[in-house]
């Protein structure tokens, strides 16, 4: 009866304790017409990122520019790296002429056309959240749409306190239970 019970604390504790990161990935939006992510999606990285940030642009092919189909399609798109403080840190322009078409490119199965920053670098890095904002420009400069990836990643320092969903006290706990299930057995 002990052990079964010692076996639930266990299974308890460790459900507890497994981090469970649940992230949207942000290609999916492609099939809404506009979408953005990046090579470091998600990632706590140690500035500066190897290999460096670029980000991944996508247009469906409905609503990119074509001079007889569709004369007001996304014509050029500009991406903006933000710090945590949401101050634009780097930022590129991606011309017509640099997107790749691929069909069916989207989750749907949609044709899409896609193109790659260069390399995103900061002057200097700064502990945090970064995100990436792409705004969607026709041919007239105007602004067609715009879309965000909120968490593009997050850059950490190499001193990093492990990080689980109830904090740094079910991580104390657990490792005072440890203790005590050695101690009891040691007697």
């Amino acid at each position: 009866m002990k052990k079964l019970g010692l076996l639930a604390l266990l299974v308890v504790l460790t459900l507890i304790i497994i981090p469970t990161i649940v992230q949207a990935d942000p290609w999916s939006a492609i099939d809404s017409g506009y979408a953005i992510t990046t090579n470091h999606f998600g990632e706590e990285i140690v500035p500066p990122p190897d290999p460096p940030l670029q980000v991944k642009v996508g247009v469906l092919a409905e609503n990119f520019y074509d001079p007889i189909v569709n004369p007001t399609g996304v014509y050029e798109v500009r991406v903006d790296l933000r710090d945590p403080d949401d101050t634009v840190v780097a930022t590129d322009t991606i011309l017509l002429a640099d997107f790749t078409f691929e069909v069916g490119g989207s989750p749907q199965g949609a044709d899409i056309y896609y193109a790659w920053t260069d390399d995103l670098v900061p002057a200097t890095w700064v502990i945090g959240d970064y995100s990436v904002k792409a705004y969607f420009f026709a041919g007239t400069e105007k602004e067609l749409a715009h879309t965000i990836d909120l968490t593009a990643m997050r850059a950490t320092t190499v001193m990093v306190v492990p990080e689980v969903p109830i904090g740094t006290l079910t991580i104390l706990l657990t490792m005072l239970a440890g203790l005590a299930i050695f101690a009891r057995k040691r007697l």
